[in-house]
């Protein structure tokens, strides 16, 4: 597997698909997620759990995580220059520990930001749980305007982040947005990781929405954002320069069709 993906990377077998981030209120496209998708000219499309350990263990998650900024940041310039109306479209990246390990990490963000003539405050970069282990690579990017999310809020050492990292936003657990449509415990606990990230001033994000239910749970508890199949599933760039060009997928709450 490492050396198929060596070669991946020598090909050029990635492309990225984006999954709208809907505002709940509004129900208008406020950000797209970038999704790393592997088509392989032998075996078709590998899912991402097949290889993603493989690429952090063996490092190559670094030049395959460099390709999806660049090419994220040059699609996001693209779709803004297309649908200006939309003045505060995004682009979330997801970055893993070891790219935050690596040396002049930041440096290579801005250089992506300068070559695609993307300002700092358009990109989200995801951090997995655990990245509180790289403050100083969190700050360097905060300090340039980029806005961090910790990715699977709830999970793992996610809270001790949330407290030692420069924070923009959470995507609460899609374990916990499940939970909150319903009278479980773990909807208490969903409700209560809401409020405390709500208390650090950060945006809130509901992460693999599904249904209506959790979507409206979601907006009673005063979560700005949401993301799931219940609104859309990762589609090519056209797919979503379509979707771009309605520029409201819902009211609010609720899902097309």
């Amino acid at each position: 597997m490492r050396s198929e993906l060596e070669q991946a990377v020598e090909r050029g077998d990635f492309a990225l698909e984006y999954q709208p981030i809907i505002d709940l209120q509004s129900g208008a496209i406020a950000a797209v997620e970038a999704l790393l998708r592997w088509r392989h000219p032998l075996l078709g499309t590998i899912p991402v759990g097949d290889y993603l350990p493989i690429a952090e263990e063996s490092g190559l998650i670094v030049p395959i995580g460099q390709h999806v900024l660049d090419a994220a940041c040059r699609q996001l310039r693209t779709w803004r220059l297309g649908f200006s109306r939309l003045p505060s479209l995004a682009v979330s990246v997801n970055i893993s520990p070891h790219q935050l390990a690596a040396p002049g990490f930041v440096g290579e963000v801005a250089a992506v930001l300068d070559r695609s003539e993307v300002m700092a405050e358009w990109l989200t970069l995801e951090l997995a749980p655990g990245s509180g282990m790289f403050p100083a690579a969190a700050n360097g990017l905060a300090d340039l305007g980029v806005r961090l999310a910790l990715d699977d809020y709830g999970a793992g050492d996610t809270l001790r982040d949330l407290r030692r990292l420069p924070i923009s936003a959470v995507k609460l657990h899609a374990e916990f947005v499940t939970a909150a449509a319903g009278p479980t415990e773990d909807g208490v606990f969903a409700e209560a990781l809401l409020a405390i990230a709500q208390a650090r001033g950060v945006v809130t994000m509901g992460k693999g929405v599904e249904t209506r239910a959790q979507a409206r749970r979601l907006a009673n508890l005063g979560c700005n954002l949401a993301q799931g199949y219940l609104y859309s599933k990762p589609l090519g760039p056209e797919g979503i320069g379509t979707l771009l060009s309605r520029g409201v997928l819902s009211g609010g709450a609720r899902a097309v069709g």
